[in-house]
């Protein structure tokens, strides 16, 4: 047993709430809770939220007493614990203040009924990052890649990032069904029914419209497109940063490199545990059967040791104990 508690201290609905864990999986955390009658309505991501009169009940059922710091303590060093940054419920106000901002310079004598349109365009797609099935690439990965998109940019002291950009980051996983190239494709059919209209009303040029639509396209194979002609404006270093970033997940440290690999097997569940390996691996030998991961000078300075060794290290788990992660990455 490997289930803790502790103190119901938080104030919440009249009365006082403890946080039940477990420091080795969620199942067992599931388990734990559905013996002792908890809903799962209680849960919330990496814990569940019990009340007081629950307190002695669970500890007399095998629930560690920890202190709350010592539980939080606990929880991260299992890597189970979901930073706030990474739960949407928590950053959705953020991205919509930065949709607004990123065309609050064009909507400033714009009529009332066009600012209202894009204010429903960027509900719209974020609700798309919200859908329950997502559990890696959700509103978490959009707000990580809009920071690194940022970063590379100052990295190189070229300013804001463009954007058609940042357009690009939100359209680009907007379809995620977990079908490669098909998900890409009905992107890029959202972007011309989304942004075709911002065009007419001369909110966006047909050139940024066709560099989100160049960009959404390219993440399917995550390789800078062959002979494209790029847009008026742009040049090949926006390409490689957005690819970059989208990619960056993958010098994360390990546990978060886990909590990833762990969101992606759950995405993925409509394939069985063979399946899942199997395209695992070929995607893993894909990228490291490169000359380098990461395509600009900046992300290959920033990025490209620790994904090497991230990626390696992942291949090596597959080929020795693929049962062993499987049942991790179920957890």
């Amino acid at each position: 047993m490997s289930i803790y508690i502790d103190p119901p201290v938080w104030p919440a609905h009249g009365t006082v709430f403890s946080h039940l864990i477990s420091d080795v999986s969620l199942a067992e955390l599931h388990e734990f809770a559905a013996a002792a009658g908890i809903s799962e309505r209680a849960f919330d991501r990496d814990h569940y939220d019990v009340p007081a009169h629950l307190y002695e009940d669970l500890v007399r059922a095998g629930a560690v007493e920890l202190s709350g710091a010592e539980l939080t303590r606990t929880l991260i060093a299992s890597g189970l614990r979901i930073p706030l940054k990474e739960r949407p419920e928590k950053i959705r106000p953020r991205l919509l203040r930065a949709w607004e901002m990123a065309f609050a310079p064009r909507l400033e004598k714009a009529p009332g009924a066009f600012q209202q349109q894009v204010a429903e365009l960027g509900e719209s797609l974020l609700q798309a990052w919200e859908q329950p099935h997502r559990a890696y690439h959700h509103s978490g990965h959009l707000s990580q890649m809009l920071s690194d998109l940022d970063r590379l940019y100052a990295h190189r002291a070229q300013g804001a990032t463009p954007l058609a950009l940042v357009l690009a980051a939100w359209f680009h996983d907007a379809v995620y069904e977990g079908a490669p190239g098909e998900d890409e494709r009905r992107s890029e059919q959202l972007v011309g029914a989304s942004l075709e209209p911002l065009v007419t009303a001369g909110l966006l040029t047909e050139h940024e419209l066709q560099m989100v639509r160049l960009l959404v396209r390219a993440t399917a194979t995550h390789e800078l497109p062959e002979s494209a002609e790029l847009p008026a404006g742009y040049a090949v270093t926006d390409i490689e940063f957005f690819l970059d970033a989208d990619m960056a997940i993958l010098a994360a440290d390990s546990t978060r490199y886990r909590r990833y690999l762990r969101g992606v097997r759950s995405e993925y569940s409509h394939f069985d545990d063979e399946a899942f390996r199997t395209g695992r691996t070929t995607f893993l030998r894909s990228i490291l059967g490169r000359e380098r991961i990461f395509l600009s000078k900046e992300g290959l300075q920033l990025w490209e040791e620790p994904a090497q060794a991230n990626l390696r290290a992942e291949l090596s788990e597959w080929e020795q104990a693929p049962q062993k992660l499987l049942q991790a990455l179920a957890s």
